[in-house]
């Protein structure tokens, strides 16, 4: 049987309400807290019995700090005398726990009390949130924009939709926060005068569900990734999930450390920021450097032969002869809104000289209908003409092209300043296809395309 055990807990820092209800259910069930940390709060078994909790801010006390200071020392030994002992502490926030039946309250004066909560919000929750807002914000904006830019890119690629959703749940979670808490503010500054202090209204559950969200949007990606996503793809995410975890492991050592080795605060602080720094440039850059050079090195400039082989339309199905020193490049991309491969066929570079056809296929599918007739404008817009002075000097756009021997809904035609090119958008029932001949196709060769995508 474990005597001790760590629960990731989400609270805000001003819900001294629900930390103290949460805190009592779970001594009730045998479980005491004795340490709070950025990896959850530690819990050791004791026989379960009933305790009341009280939870007081000090907003002199950092994170940094290697023991109670002074005038935190003065205080738990009055709080020892009412029968209240320490329990756990971050940074400011510290949590004492009583056996007495209905016993005294730590603090009498609400008034006191919610200026020493504001106070210590000043120190750090008020900024940190506040910095995690307009970082999320921006990061939302640029979300969007991309997504008025190149909506298919965006909307095809589980990373991007992993992480637009999730700054998007953190600037709601920031707006919640840091309106929760002025919210209680100006209600706590209320009540005082009457001299009462107001429960909390907690958000555990939001947070917690917000939590699940993410991580289950993490999976999918990382499952997307392994699974469909290309060799550097994979690559990439295999070196930078477990260097990021040793970094965010290694900082939080070395503070932890310094703080053993009853370092100051000012100390500690430095030397953790130094260290961070120096690990993020070194790892980071050390991954970043061993994945440019197998880039250069060519390591993924070729799939494997599975992935390779599977494409969605050949050369060797629309022209005789061989075609063994081509490359064949894929990129696949999938969502759960859009779906995306992109194909090019071409000679290699030390290949044979002279003119060689040329085949380049960007297939969509549309899995969500609403995105449709989205996703097949945005596709049309991609190309417009240069326009000065009301006039067009250069043309590029698609024109409506006969459908009929593509066997398509819609097609078009793409028209540039020398005329046509052979360079098609061709619309399926759940597909988009883009496509360009570096040759003027034949019927035969039409009705090869048609065949494979109208189905």
């Amino acid at each position: 049987m474990r005597d001790r055990k760590r629960r990731l807990e989400a609270f805000s820092f001003f819900d001294y309400t629900g930390i103290a209800r949460h805190l009592s259910r779970m001594a009730e069930e045998g479980w005491l807290i004795e340490g709070m940390t950025n990896f959850g709060w530690v819990y050791r078994r004791i026989e379960p019995k009933k305790l009341s909790f009280w939870v007081s801010y000090f907003p002199k006390a950092s994170e940094f700090d290697p023991e109670p200071t002074g005038e935190q020392r003065e205080f738990h030994e009055f709080c020892a005398q009412t029968g209240w002992a320490p329990a756990a502490q971050s940074a400011q926030m510290q949590i004492f726990y009583n056996e007495r039946e209905d016993p005294v309250p730590l603090e009498t004066d609400p008034a006191v009390e919610v200026q020493t909560i504001r106070a210590a919000a000043k120190r750090s929750y008020l900024p940190v949130w506040s910095a995690l807002l307009l970082i999320a914000a921006l990061d939302c904006g640029l979300f969007v924009s991309r997504l008025l830019g190149d909506p298919i890119g965006l909307l095809a690629s589980a990373l991007n939709m992993f992480t637009g959703f999730t700054w998007l749940l953190l600037f709601l979670l920031c707006a919640l926060e840091l309106g929760g808490y002025f919210v209680w503010s100006r209600r706590a500054a209320r009540a005082a005068e009457r001299g009462e202090l107001p429960e909390t209204r907690s958000f555990s559950r939001v947070q917690k569900g917000a939590l699940v969200l993410v991580l289950l949007g993490f999976v999918y990606w990382l499952l997307s990734t392994l699974t469909q996503g290309s060799a550097l793809q994979r690559t990439v995410a295999l070196i930078m999930l477990p260097v990021t975890a040793a970094l965010i492991l290694l900082v939080n050592g070395v503070k932890l450390l310094l703080k053993r080795l009853k370092a100051p605060r000012g100390l500690n602080r430095t030397l953790t920021v130094l260290t961070s720094f120096v690990l993020a440039f070194a790892l980071m850059g050390g991954a970043t450097f061993g994945i440019l050079r197998a880039v250069r090195n060519g390591s993924f400039d070729r799939e494997t032969a599975e992935e390779s082989g599977s494409l969605p339309l050949a050369l060797e199905e629309l022209l005789p002869g061989s075609f063994e020193d081509y490359r064949r490049e894929v990129q696949r991309e999938e969502s759960l809104l859009l779906g995306r491969i992109s194909t090019r066929q071409r000679p290699r570079p030390d290949a044979a000289a002279g003119e060689r056809p040329e085949l380049e296929l960007t297939v969509t599918e549309v899995k969500l209908p609403l995105l449709y007739g989205f996703c097949r404008d945005s596709l049309l817009g991609s190309h417009e003409d240069e326009v000065q002075d009301g006039q067009a000097v250069l043309a590029d756009h698609y024109e409506p092209w006969d459908p009929a021997p593509w066997r398509a809904q819609e097609a078009y035609r793409l028209n540039w300043s020398t005329g046509y090119l052979d360079q098609y958008l061709l619309c399926y029932e759940d597909y988009l296809v883009e496509i360009r001949f570096s040759w003027e196709p034949t019927a035969e060769q039409i009705a090869v395309v048609a065949e494979r995508f109208a189905k």
